[in-house]
């Protein structure tokens, strides 16, 4: 049941959003107000939603690296090994988002407001 409501939600964003380019829809350029702020706008936003995913990775990695000190030091402690072992999937899926998040930024930088 469950799995059927995620397919059901995937599958609706996934077809609204190609509905969307399929209707050619404004880029949100025009939309930007003239002068200096304008031509440097887009830039801005990327290099700091760059900066943002970049911090967030590297919180990943910092969790990551505890979450291992914590594995290899639970010296047989149940309780601290499965703790150790959800930090660690938790900060590989962190991580995994966040590279899909700088592929997602790319592409609509690039692509959909050009």
């Amino acid at each position: 049941m469950k799995m059927t409501k995620i397919l059901a939600v995937v599958s609706g964003v996934a077809s609204n959003l190609y509905l969307a380019s399929a209707v050619l829809a404004q880029t949100g350029t025009e939309y930007l107000p003239e002068g200096p702020l304008s031509k440097d706008f887009l830039p801005w936003v990327k290099d700091v939603l760059n900066l943002v995913i970049g911090l967030a990775a590297l919180v990943c990695v910092a969790i990551l690296i505890a979450s291992g000190y914590t594995y290899i030091t639970a010296a047989g402690d149940e309780s601290k090994i499965e703790k150790a072992t959800k930090s660690l999937t938790y900060a590989i899926v962190g991580l995994v988002i966040c590279f899909i998040s700088v592929i997602l930024v790319q592409f609509v930088l690039t692509n959909v407001l050009k």
